[in-house]
């Protein structure tokens, strides 16, 4: 009992909680099946490993901002099969796109999953050990311009230009002042090519000219984040809140 203690204090200090939390099991499992010197420290390590991957998920988890843990485990993939065909969004799922820098939009009417969809390549992205930033587009604005603490507006700027994936939801819901649109443009600029960028949105990408508060800067941003993108544009599909009653995240 007393080494166990000596033994539970070095882990510890050495920072090591997955040994710690396992090693009475596999003492037991070592003494019962007779394992080797090897075997024993071989599973001890494993489990080191296991319970860092889970910390650091759960970090990368929260440092992205999902509203609501929304998976592929839980995507009904024939739901809406017109609007988001199974064998594109399990494409999507394996996020080979990600790894070429591609972008992605997500475009049609509410409620249909785009959301859902979106969030769910997030946490597979995070899964895969890569830093995500999730925000519905006005908050993602608000928090840069915050006018009372400019510096904090900077440093989530500087968060959202270097993250792996970068997802915008309800993109052009509400016209764009100047500054916004500035600010939509560093991020198109500064992203194309080095990083992705998922856009959700209830329009299609023609539509959104408009919103902007001129046509040249309007178009530069929409260059900068349909050019290359990979598209999913629907204009009809089941709602979920609808026929489901389910959270409003979709």
């Amino acid at each position: 009992m007393e080494l166990t203690h000596h033994m539970r204090s070095n882990l510890k200090r050495l920072r090591l909680p997955g040994v710690a939390e396992t090693l009475d099991v596999r003492v037991r499992e070592a003494r019962e099946n007779k394992l080797g010197y090897l075997e024993f420290l071989s599973l001890l390590v494993q489990d080191e490993i296991v319970n860092r991957d889970a910390n650091n998920l759960q970090k990368r988890l929260k440092a992205a901002g999902f509203p609501y843990e929304k998976t592929f485990e839980g995507f009904d993939f024939s739901f809406n099969e017109e609007s988001f065909p199974s064998a594109t969004v399990r494409d999507l799922a394996t996020c080979n796109f990600i790894l070429k820098k591609q972008n992605l939009l997500i475009c049609g009417p509410p409620g249909i999953g785009k959301s859902h969809i979106a969030q769910a390549i997030g946490h597979e992205t995070c899964r895969r050990g890569q830093d995500v930033l999730f925000r519905k587009t006005s908050q993602f604005l608000s928090e840069i311009l915050a006018p009372k603490n400019p510096a904090r507006g900077e440093r989530f700027l500087k968060k959202a230009l270097s993250v792996s994936l970068l997802i915008l939801d309800d993109f052009a819901l509400r016209t764009y002042d100047q500054s916004q649109a500035e600010v939509l443009y560093t991020v198109a600029d500064e992203r194309i090519g080095r990083a992705t960028t998922i856009i959700t949105a209830n329009r299609p990408p023609q539509d959104w000219y408009g919103v902007f508060p001129d046509s040249v800067i309007g178009g530069a941003i929409l260059d900068r984040l349909v050019s290359g993108a990979i598209k999913i544009i629907t204009t009809k599909g089941r709602s979920y809140r609808k026929e489901l009653g389910s959270s409003p995240v979709f």
